[in-house]
């Protein structure tokens, strides 16, 4: 009878971390989200107003949640496009916003300021698009996960009393 406790208290807590875990994930997911938002906007700020080189604007910028993910380190070292796929297994976005940065990771600092302008203003547009709905999926998703991983952290519960 005590193994039978000790393993549904184990059941439960382990139910209890995996949504802690899926929390913290969703969590990241919007911080990261957020991030390149703010690097985009940050990159077509300082080219509107100083006209900077990309180099120069990525060696300047800083975000937590981009550290923490190793793009900002690759960014520094290798580009966009290129710290894109370096640390796509870090990156917590779908594939529509990895194919967006990737795309204007390709095409920034090629041309001129204008051009860089509009791919900005473009690329902006559409992640503060996904940034609302990531925003308002992530405690609908973080509900769905807690009710399915406690239902099935239960479930085993009774099946092992």
């Amino acid at each position: 009878m005590l193994f039978r406790v000790g393993g549904s208290l184990l059941l439960v807590g382990l139910s209890l971390y995996a949504c802690y875990s899926f929390s913290l994930l969703e969590e990241r997911r919007v911080r990261q989200t957020e991030g390149f938002l703010l690097l985009l906007r940050y990159i077509r700020t300082q080219i509107a107003c100083f006209r900077a080189t990309v180099g120069d604007i990525y060696t300047s910028f800083e975000n937590r949640a981009l550290t923490e993910c190793g793009f900002l380190a690759a960014l520094r070292r290798i580009g966009f496009s290129e710290a894109m796929n370096a640390s796509r297994a870090r990156l917590y976005l779908d594939e529509e916003e990895l194919r967006l940065l990737s795309a204007f990771g390709e095409e920034i600092g090629q041309g001129y300021a204008e051009d860089a302008l509009a791919l900005c203003d473009y690329t902006v547009s559409e992640m503060e698009k996904a940034m609302e709905k990531r925003r308002a999926e992530a405690p609908r998703r973080t509900r769905v996960a807690h009710s399915l991983v406690m239902t099935g952290g239960l479930v085993l519960v009774f099946l092992l009393l």
